[in-house]
């Protein structure tokens, strides 16, 4: 009886639709499209902040579920649809290792051979030996390490040819106790990126338009920012900013240049279920094998043990080529998730049940937990393993924490508010640029009261910090890092260390 109760009430909070079945019963197509719109529509209203909610359902291989809910941009209220394109951050590994597996049966890109034989004219700083692969950096086990080549590949933009091979060169490390086991970094699919570039003569984003989208018939997908604008409408990035209270655009941008092989795609619904039946169905997509059934085989192998959960699934399963490979209750779980600052993204499926899920929102500090909070809600209520109820109160658990989270930001803006510059020079004396070989470039202006601080693409404001001649930036949201200007021995600043490397000044 209490089960029905609660059930009732579900049902008219989520749809006069909805109908409340008891765990393990199969529902039709109709009854679950009802029940999940009812719970998109119920999340979005939970958690108010989300600008817009994407989601696609394939079974087998048509899709049984496609709708895109709320604004793909606020500020010009435009809506979010089927054809919308969003940013999937690291899902695109997937689609980076098919194209990879696709090169490697044409014999340019073998992924058995040592990375370095197609980096002719690379002169690595570090020794490499021959054992280390190319499929050892799409499967995160080449113990290399070059921070500098994913900032600037991810975030700042400045990867001019030149540049860029002598960062690779120059920034790649590499320690052989950690060759071979599992650490997921975008490394491996930057330095890939490289490799595609100097062997094929051609982009990895050309690439990848040739030898996936184009034969997928991917016509709403691309891994140029300039051409998604031209031709179709974006769902544009937001976050939670604790400045103002409010939900704000990102304050990083997304162009060509910081679209990384590791994570540089937009893509729609539509396309999106294509890509999902096709990976479900050993590459076969409109009734024709569009991708050979081997190739398919190659990128949902798993080649390593990984070390780490990836919620909402569960096991430390196996990592193939761009894939991983998990447990959600007894049901065995393909996934590749993306996150990036004002964008997130789930995509996954069942490869024994041939079902798949993919969401895409544009907002990131709530968006992950939601999408994946989706997902599963998909495959429950198709597989008949949990109810409405159940899922309705894990709604209120995470606006709770959601909640919670967003008065812990607004407190800690709020206590370093307090903080009185300690910059001892006019601002005017601190602008200018500033170099590092391997990390780029700094630029600093006064703006207002304060100095702006710039790297590439990315934008902040900064704030005080408690030391003489500092100031702290998050150059990426909620990361805050200290700059530390010095003088020489005229008094002048003549330099400045973020994240521990110096940065000369070259500009005033």
């Amino acid at each position: 009886m209490k089960h029905i109760i609660i059930c009732t009430i579900i049902s008219l909070v989520l749809s006069p639709l909805a109908v409340c079945s008891q765990p393990g019963t199969q529902i039709s197509e109709k009854q679950f499209a009802s029940e999940l719109d009812a719970y998109i529509r119920l999340g979005m209203a939970t958690v108010p902040e989300l600008p817009s909610v994407a989601m696609v359902v394939v079974k087998d291989d048509k899709p049984i579920f496609m709708r895109a809910y709320g604004m793909a941009n606020k500020e010009t209220g435009i809506k979010a649809d089927a054809d919308t394109l969003y940013y999937i951050a690291s899902s695109t590994k997937s689609y980076m290792a098919l194209a990879a597996a696709l090169l490697d049966r044409e014999g340019k890109i073998k992924l058995s051979e040592p990375f370095t034989k197609y980096a002719p004219g690379v002169t690595f700083k570090t020794s490499i030996p021959d054992k280390v692969t190319v499929q050892d950096l799409l499967t995160h086990t080449s113990a290399l390490r070059n921070s500098p080549m994913v900032w600037r590949t991810a975030f700042s933009g400045e990867i001019d040819d030149k540049d860029i091979m002598r960062v690779l060169a120059d920034g790649t490390s590499y320690n052989d106790e950690n060759y071979g086991k599992y650490a997921y970094t975008n490394l491996g699919y930057n330095i890939y990126g490289q490799l595609v570039k100097l062997s094929t003569g051609k982009k990895w984003q050309d690439v990848l338009q040739e030898r996936v989208f184009g034969p997928l018939k991917l016509k709403h997908t691309t891994a140029y920012v300039s051409k998604a604008r031209a031709k179709f409408a974006l769902a544009e990035s937001y976050l939670f900013s604790p400045d103002t209270g409010t939900v704000m655009r990102s304050p990083i941008d997304k162009q060509d240049n910081n679209m990384q092989a590791a994570g540089g795609m937009l893509t729609s619904l539509n396309d999106l279920g294509r890509w999902l039946s096709v990976n479900m169905n050993n590459g076969r997509l409109d009734g024709k094998q569009v991708i050979p059934a081997d190739v398919m085989q190659m990128v949902h192998t798993g080649y390593t043990d990984t070390t780490r959960d990836q919620p909402p699934f569960t096991g430390n399963g196996k990592y193939g080529l761009g894939w991983q490979m998990g447990r959600y209750r007894d049901e065995n779980v393909v996934y590749h998730h993306g996150g990036y600052a004002g964008w997130s993204s789930h995509i996954s499926y069942m490869p024994d049940k041939k079902i798949g899920v993919a969401v895409m929102i544009n907002e990131s500090t709530a968006g992950g937990r939601i999408g994946h909070l989706l997902a599963t809600y998909a495959y429950d209520r198709w597989l008949g393993t949990d109810t409405n109820e159940s899922y309705a109160k894990q709604l209120q658990d995470i606006s709770g924490q959601y909640g919670k989270m967003k008065q812990q930001m607004i407190a800690s803006v709020k206590s370093r508010s307090t903080r009185t510059s300690q910059l001892t020079r006019p601002l005017a004396e601190y602008a200018g640029r500033y170099s590092n070989d391997m990390l780029g470039n700094i630029d600093i202006a006064v703006e207002g009261n304060t100095l702006g601080v710039r790297m590439g693409y990315v934008h902040v404001v900064s704030t005080p910090f408690t030391q003489k001649e500092t100031i702290r930036v998050e150059m990426t949201p909620g990361e805050g890092v200290v700059i530390q200007f010095e003088t020489d021995g005229a008094g002048k600043v003549s330099s400045l260390t973020y994240a521990g490397l110096k940065f000369a000044r070259v500009v005033r």
